[in-house]
């Protein structure tokens, strides 16, 4: 199991190697936006229930609260909370770097990333709280400011967000 800062820094890194792509080959098809504190926290919401539908297990060990603008790992808040809606930049160095290479050479995990990476960054930070803020899902059964019951999030993206 990993912390929610080691899949955030994953979903950073993914997203700077895919934006530094696009514009390499002149690609503006699509808007490649970069990641907000908002949106990556709805990343890490949406890792950590697409993991445990698939997989039965969690992909990190650290609570989501249920906050105003939806599901939110504290300490991830309080890391990139600085860059505010701005997207959040951080720097290459050997501790991220190997951070990202465990996750890269864990195949079952770096899947289930791939897949959240590829159906969610898509949309946007606005969006993406929107998703997670739907009636009688699990963000919308927790107390405000209180920890989201991970079977709560389970069941819900069993039932609702992934296909068998």
């Amino acid at each position: 199991m990993y912390k929610a800062q080691e899949i955030a820094k994953w979903f950073l890194y993914k997203n700077y190697a895919e934006q530094k792509e696009k514009v390499a080959s002149n690609d503006d098809y699509e808007v490649y936006d970069g990641i907000t504190h908002l949106k990556l926290q709805k990343l890490l919401y949406n890792a950590q229930g697409v993991y445990l539908a698939i997989r039965g297990e969690e992909i990190f060990g650290d609570d989501l609260e249920a906050w105003e603008h939806g599901p939110v790992v504290r300490e991830v808040y309080d890391t990139y909370c600085v860059f505010g809606k701005s997207p959040i930049i951080i720097p290459s160095t050997p501790e991220n770097d190997e951070i990202v290479r465990k996750i890269e050479s864990d195949a079952k995990v770096k899947e289930i990333l791939d897949m959240v990476y590829d159906n969610f960054s898509i949309y946007t930070a606005w969006q993406l709280r929107e998703m997670s803020h739907v009636k009688g899902g699990p963000w919308d059964k927790t107390k405000r400011n209180e920890a989201i019951d991970i079977d709560l999030i389970k069941q819900y993206f069993e039932n609702e967000v992934v296909e068998n």
